[in-house]
């Protein structure tokens, strides 16, 4: 096992723990408000906790790694896993979900928005792109921030969007 795979063992432990209590997550909002316009921040704030501590370490990491990052790119950080409130934050279903192996679905935005339908554990693991991008096409927030939250765990030649799955795998 390289270096880099045991650092994100360690890492995934260090949040599962931190995701068992919701007390636990200390997210930074006030400097996320400062990187994101107010409507792109309404969709951010309304993720779970620990979700939003995660999305600021994630950017912040980026930040770190990619001092030139642009303000786009920072702002698809923030929100790159705001499709998860879609589904109440358990963390014993993420973990089980997460263990599973990554179901091959069709996004149908009817199904969750229109009809109100929540997600199950594993449809939100694999829809969770998708869904972010259509809350923020939504809430009127930027059409780049959405693209690149939509591909972040399937980049292929965007960028931007293999910068936050990378710094994601490593959070």
């Amino acid at each position: 096992m390289n270096i880099l795979r045991s650092k994100n063992l360690f890492a995934r432990a260090n949040r599962l723990l931190r995701a068992m209590r919701l007390e636990f997550a200390k997210p930074d909002d006030a400097w996320a408000q400062s990187i994101l316009p107010p409507l792109e921040f309404a969709v951010y704030a309304s993720m779970d906790a620990r979700d939003r501590e995660h999305a600021v370490r994630v950017t912040q990491y980026l930040q770190k790694i990619k001092p030139d990052a642009s303000p786009i790119l920072l702002r698809a950080a923030l929100l790159h896993d705001c499709g998860k409130q879609l589904r109440p934050y358990k963390w014993r279903e993420r973990v089980w979900a997460g263990l599973q192996p990554m179901p091959k679905l069709e996004f149908d935005s009817a199904l969750f928005v229109t009809q109100k339908r929540s997600p199950t554990a594993l449809e939100l693991r694999a829809l969770h792109p998708q869904i972010g991008a259509l809350l923020i096409r939504s809430a009127g927030g930027d059409p780049r921030v959405a693209q690149i939250v939509e591909r972040h765990h399937q980049p292929f030649d965007d960028a931007d969007a293999a910068w936050i799955h990378a710094v994601d795998e490593i959070e």
